[in-house]
C-alpha cells in the first residue's frame, strides 16, 4: 500500500549562514540555516505538529549540505553483492534455445553492471571524509549581512548577528 507521507514547513525564516562544504555540490559553499515550523503529514493532511527546527540548505544547489552518502554506498554494495552471484549463475546455467538471446543479454549485462558499480564505490571509498573536507574551509568572516546589507553587530557571545534581519553569522 502506498502511503504518500512528509513534512510541511511553515514560516520559514532564515537565522544562520556560514561558509562550509556541500557534499552534493562537492564544493565549499555558502550554507543558510532556516528555522520554519515543521508538520507531518499524510496523503496532504497536516497531523503531526512537531516543532521549530532549523534546517541547513547550501546556497549553490538548495540541498542540505551535509547529507550522508552512506545509504548510496550501502545500497551500491548490496547491489555489488546480488549482482556477483547472478553474474556466476548466468555463465553457470546453459543457455536454452527458446530464450537464447535473453540469457545472452543477462550473461553480458550482469558482469558489466557489477563491474560498473565496482568502479563507482572505489571512487566514493577514495573520496576525503567530510571532517577534512570542513578543515580546510576558513569561517565565515563577513562584515556586511549577506541578506539585507546591513553592518554585523558583536553582542555577549562570539557570534556577530544582523540588528536588522537577526540572522547569526557561524
Amino acid at each position: 500500500m502506498l502511503i504518500v507521507r512528509g513534512a510541511y514547513h511553515f514560516w520559514p525564516k532564515r537565522v544562520a549562514f556560514r561558509n562550509d562544504y556541500c557534499l552534493k555540490c562537492k564544493a565549499p559553499s555558502r550554507s543558510v540555516a532556516v528555522r520554519s515550523f515543521d508538520v507531518g503529514h499524510i496523503f496532504w493532511i497536516p497531523l503531526l505538529p512537531v516543532g521549530f527546527w532549523r534546517h541547513w540548505t547550501c546556497s549553490v544547489c538548495g540541498k542540505e549540505p551535509h547529507a550522508s552518502p552512506k545509504l548510496k554506498r550501502a545500497l551500491m554494495s548490496r547491489g555489488l553483492f546480488i549482482l556477483i552471484p547472478l553474474s556466476i549463475a548466468f555463465w553457470a546455467i546453459p543457455a536454452e534455445s527458446d530464450f537464447a538471446i535473453g540469457s545472452w543479454i543477462c550473461r553480458i549485462a550482469a558482469p558489466l553492471a557489477a563491474a560498473v558499480l565496482l568502479v563507482r564505490l572505489i571512487r566514493i571509498w577514495r573520496q576525503p571524509s567530510l571532517q577534512t573536507q570542513l578543515a580546510t574551509i576558513p569561517p565565515a568572516a563577513d562584515t556586511v549581512c549577506p541578506f539585507c546589507g546591513t553592518a554585523l553587530a558583536t553582542g555577549t557571545s562570539d557570534r556577530w548577528s544582523c540588528p536588522h534581519c537577526g540572522v547569526v553569522r557561524y
